[in-house]
């Protein structure tokens, strides 16, 4: 059983390095709770049908909106928070924990997605609410794969925009120090999508070019 279970961890390490994108929790804040004790952080990652700018692209920019319904089968049923992606702080909250304190919580709305993250205080969720209570941690992001077989893509005269139609699965929420990580995170990724498309696109007039030449040689 033992072996069953490290092989099982080890798939899920090797989905999450592969396939996962990190996209940045823009407003995140620490809940001033009173006398309770708790550590509190709150955020809104998604705000469905609303594009907002990952990055320039050639003369155009490049836009991506997560969908309303994106999330109706996601599946967020154990999802850890963590720092900067990793283990060294362990894991103040998890949308498993079986007490309030050391939940993590996903609600999705019709118009956006929320999370609420109730930190155990452990010296790590201490060092976490204090660091974005202070500003010191100022950006948070979350790891998610998707269908890509169902997303869809609208160039227009100054603009892409990729349109995230169906959310698979939730990896984690972690605090950052330096946003997305530019080697695994959603701007690499749809920079190599636009890539490869410009790519087809130039194979494809040089082959039309070369049809053309040889009409009118013959």
């Amino acid at each position: 059983m033992p072996e069953i279970k490290n092989q099982m961890n080890n798939n899920l390490a090797q989905l999450r390095t592969l396939h996962h994108d990190y996209r940045r929790l823009m407003e995140v804040r620490a809940e001033d709770v009173g006398e309770s004790g708790d550590l509190i952080l709150c955020g809104t990652p998604v705000i469905f049908d609303q594009p907002y700018k990952l990055f320039r692209y050639g003369n155009k920019d490049v836009y991506e909106v997560i969908e309303r319904g994106a999330f109706d089968e996601a599946d967020y049923a154990d999802v850890p928070v963590k720092y900067n992606h990793g283990d060294s702080r362990g894991t103040p909250a998890r949308t498993t924990s079986k007490t309030e304190r050391g939940r993590l919580t996903i609600t999705v709305h019709p118009d956006r997605v929320d999370v609420k993250m109730n930190l155990l205080p452990t010296s790590g969720g201490k060092d976490l609410y204090l660091e974005v209570s202070n500003g010191t941690v100022s950006q948070m992001s979350w790891a998610f794969t998707e269908e890509r077989n169902s997303e869809r893509i609208v160039e227009e005269s100054d603009r892409i925009t990729f349109y995230v139609r169906k959310v698979l699965r939730v990896f984690d929420v972690s605090a950052v120090d330096f946003g997305a990580n530019p080697t695994t995170s959603i701007y690499a990724r749809r920079r190599g999508d636009l890539d490869e498309r410009a790519a087809e696109l130039d194979e494809r007039s040089r082959q039309a070019l070369l049809h053309k030449i040889n009409i009118l040689t013959k």
